[in-house]
């Protein structure tokens, strides 16, 4: 069931207990009301009674006398004369009015109560012809009680319909805000277009709308930086696997082609007899099977540094620095590092910005020299990696590369700077990481 007839259930169920309670409250004042009047009438009725025969001096005919008053009490509308006779049997009775309107029996039985008759003492002239009583009847009364109960539940019925109809609609408006946001709320989960709602309504809708809206806003963003890391992480794999096909082509594929030479070498110089110079064949091969596993642990490296940190930081960025010694000897490659002991998160981020770094240097700088240093500042680590190469281009510093590394001391905390050496000799890059990211728990 919607809210809005819940709330308006809600109200009817209220506006009839109201009815209910307010029917109670009629049906005993009604009571009240009815017992009230009748005692009033009986009362009034044996005054006028005693007063009609208290000249009993004047009385000639007594029996004509008991007639006329009887027939005095005509058309009263609570009041009805009896003559009873000394038997009991009623010899004249006077004609009560009739009610404005029907009323049904059971409403007349529930109103009626108890019977209000009164013996009126007359003088002794009269006891030959019997005794004269008066029976209050409560028709006429319970006619109007009748009648208003008819008003009151016809206005009661009105303004219960009027309310509720009323109630429906003004709930209805209060509540188009949540259906707006309902609707806005469906939106999102289907479409990846940004689907704001209109900030407007009441004050309190306004919040929430704001609310809304900024929480669109924020999984826009969210999702258009997720598109851009993924972008970013297929073009790093795309580099990366470029960079080891190279790899495996440039040093793994000479090394492969000369061990073939050297075993064929062999096979030639057994079949000749020629046994003295296979000393010299076999090694170089194991020479070029110990470049090539050199230069094997320098792609898995690039590839796994967890298992080289878990040796420790400086042993890992030793096995990096080697690696790039080994495939480009023509560069200088210097290390120095000095730091406190670090958490493997900070020491992972410090792995991927150096070898990000060596991998920009080498790749866009063609460097004679580079420079890595990581050490201990004060209250945060510092990591430097300076070339004397060609440089960075606008578009290289716009790289997937460089953002990552940006990204990476971000998650810390830390700031990254990437600047032109003086005379445009080469570039710096240095990433300062806080403090508190420095030791383990």
């Amino acid at each position: 069931m919607s809210l809005r007839r819940k709330l308006v259930l809600s109200i009817v169920c209220v506006a009839l207990l109201t009815f209910l309670l307010g029917g109670a409250l009629v049906y005993f004042r009604a009571i009240d009301k009815i017992d009230t009047e009748m005692e009033a009438a009986i009362a009034v009725g044996t005054r006028i009674a005693a007063n009609a025969v208290d000249d009993v001096e004047e009385i000639t005919n007594a029996e004509k006398r008991f007639e006329l008053l009887v027939k005095d009490f005509d058309g009263d509308r609570h009041l009805q004369a009896l003559v009873v006779k000394p038997d009991g049997t009623i010899s004249k009775r006077s004609r009560l009015a009739e009610p404005h309107e029907r009323i049904p029996d059971w409403f007349y039985r529930l109103f009626a109560g108890r019977d209000r008759r009164s013996i009126v003492p007359l003088p002794t002239v009269f006891d030959d012809f019997g005794h004269f009583e008066l029976e209050a009847n409560a028709r006429n009364e319970i006619s109007e009680v009748w009648g208003e109960a008819i008003t009151t539940l016809m206005i009661l019925s009105v303004s219960t319909l009027f309310i509720s109809g009323a109630v429906y609609w003004i709930i209805g408006g209060a509540l188009r805000p949540l259906e707006r946001l309902a609707s806005a709320f469906e939106r999102v989960g289907q479409s990846s277009e940004p689907n704001y709602v209109a900030e407007s309504g009441p004050e309190e809708f306004l919040r929430v709308y704001r609310a809304f809206n900024r929480m669109v806003e924020r999984r826009n963003r969210t999702e258009a930086m997720n598109r851009k890391l993924h972008e970013q992480l297929l073009g790093v794999q795309e580099e990366e696997r470029a960079d080891i096909a190279r790899d495996l082509h440039d040093d793994i594929g000479p090394f492969l082609f000369n061990v073939d030479v050297e075993a064929a070498s062999i096979m030639k110089l057994r079949d000749e007899g020629r046994y003295d110079l296979i000393a010299a064949r076999v090694t170089s091969i194991r020479e070029g099977v110990r470049h090539m596993q050199a230069h094997v642990r320098g792609i898995l490296s690039r590839l796994r540094p967890a298992a080289l940190l878990d040796l420790g930081l400086e042993d890992a960025l030793d096995n990096l620095v080697q690696s790039w010694r080994l495939r480009h000897p023509a560069i200088e490659i210097s290390m120095s590092f000095d730091t406190p002991p670090l958490n493997s998160e900070l020491e992972d981020t410090i792995f991927r910005i150096v070898q990000e770094a060596l991998n920009n240097a080498v790749r866009h700088g063609a460097p004679g020299r580079i420079d890595l240093t990581v050490r201990h500042v004060g209250p945060s680590v510092e990591v430097r990696i300076a070339d004397d190469g060609r440089g960075i281009s606008d578009d290289s510093a716009r790289g997937f590369g460089i953002l990552g590394m940006r990204e990476r001391v971000a998650l810390h905390d830390g700031s990254l700077d990437i600047k032109s050496n003086a005379r445009d000799s080469g570039i710096t890059v240095t990433a300062t990481l806080r403090a508190a990211q420095l030791h383990d728990a």
